[in-house]
């Protein structure tokens, strides 16, 4: 049976009026907040010692320190209005993974990542380079953790993204060698959502240090290089600059972990706040509080963050904000960063979106198609072997009743 949509008109008209109402608290809260931004706008020591007794009281606590002198800062780079037809000159690499998690129900337990990537030499008129690389995992070794738990889908989709970044520092030690070594040029490498990781609470701290050591390595090898990488947030959600601004206006006696975790701010966006960027144009630069990002921090490879918007028309309603992170050092010098921005300004042209990230994942993505022909491949294996390939009743189920719905 197919949804039926005319039992859920009713609810859907009560969800429309609240998203209206949701929408106009939240205008209301945004130009409170704007107004903070103006009124508090210098990077004072009482607010660096403000957002320390905010970490202190909530380790969980995540605000942004700023890496400038205000808060409300506005930067248009270097050499972004250029001639007609001019192109940024830029190396952009970008690299995408997607995956067959094991099933239980099908024919055989494996997974599959397929990592797919891109290099654009802008400017050169060059066809951009591209390549998927899919590889399947099947040995028990590969499939079970040390406890024999079959592998969860947290832990395949760490590998996955362990496979993007070290594909993306390869690209980038290629390129550097065939251009002889010459640092002039620009390289990106550009990874579709941000570079810290996200990890559980539960983590061990042995895992937690494995992960950080290998993510810092990777971003090591591209400092190397001289390649940049860079963390691309479309429609961020994250409130980092936000709970930084609620402690501006209050006195360091009234921050405690209940006025940290119940900010009236706590229910918007940083986009919200910088929607007013014009195209091209950045916030200040900041860094997030977080733990792991002290621990990034130790191997050398502080992740900092800027919002800009890459919409390329004038006016509020088309803003594209997006959250930008690179390591400290990368973010340092203002002509490399202004280089970066515009490189990245252009290749979002089409929507906003960077057209290396989209095509990373179109190369990388494992449709339904492929997935039933990758199947039908391994139950010829299993027969040529001399086993019956049989999926779980279930699974049959399943499939009896999606061919008699089309």
């Amino acid at each position: 049976m197919a949804l039926e949509l005319n039992k859920l008109s009713g609810q859907v008209d009560q969800m429309g009026q609240a998203i209206a109402e949701r929408f106009n608290r939240h205008r209301q809260l945004i130009e409170q907040a704007q107004a903070m931004l103006a009124e508090h706008a210098q990077v004072s020591d009482e607010l660096r010692a403000k957002i320390r007794q905010a970490h202190d009281v909530d380790q969980s606590w995540r605000g942004a320190e700023p890496l400038g002198e205000r808060l409300d800062e506005r930067h248009t780079p270097a050499g972004a209005v250029q001639p007609a037809g001019a192109v940024p000159s830029a190396i952009l690499i970008a690299a995408d993974g997607s995956q067959i998690y094991p099933d239980r129900h099908a024919i055989a337990t494996y997974y599959l990542l397929n990592t797919g990537s891109i290099v654009l030499r802008q400017g050169s008129g060059q066809a951009p380079s591209v390549k998927s690389i899919p590889q399947i995992f099947f040995e028990d070794s590969d499939l079970y953790d040390e406890t024999g738990r079959l592998l969860d889908p947290e832990q395949i989709n760490r590998q996955r993204d362990h496979l993007e970044l070290a594909a993306l520092a390869e690209l980038a030690e290629a390129e550097r060698s065939a251009l002889g070594g010459d640092i002039a040029q620009t390289i990106l490498t550009l990874s579709d959502g941000p570079l810290l990781p996200w990890m559980p609470q539960r983590t061990a701290n042995d895992a937690l240090r494995q992960e950080v050591g290998y993510l810092a390595g990777q971003f090591t090898r591209l400092q190397r290089a001289r390649a940049i990488p860079v963390g691309f947030v479309d429609r961020p959600g994250s409130a980092y600059v936000l709970r930084t601004l609620e402690l501006a206006g209050q006195n360091v006696e009234q921050i405690n972990r209940q006025t940290v975790r119940s900010g009236k701010f706590r229910l918007l966006t940083d986009r919200l706040l910088f929607a007013g960027l014009a195209p091209n144009q950045r916030s200040g630069m900041f860094a997030s509080t977080s733990e792991i990002n002290d621990r990034f921090g130790e191997q050398g490879q502080r992740v900092a963050f800027f919002y800009a918007n890459m919409g390329h028309r004038p006016g509020l309603q088309n803003a594209v904000i997006a959250r930008i992170e690179m390591p400290v050092w990368a973010a340092r010098d203002p002509s490399t960063l202004d280089t970066a921005q515009n490189a990245i300004y252009q290749d979002c042209a089409l929507n906003g979106f960077p057209y290396v990230l989209g095509r990373a994942h179109e190369l990388a993505v494992v449709g339904t198609v492929e997935r039933a022909n990758l199947e039908a491949m391994l139950g010829q294996a299993m027969l040529r072997c001399g086993i019956t390939p049989a999926t779980s009743a279930k699974a049959e189920y399943k499939r009896l009743m999606a061919a008699r719905r089309r």
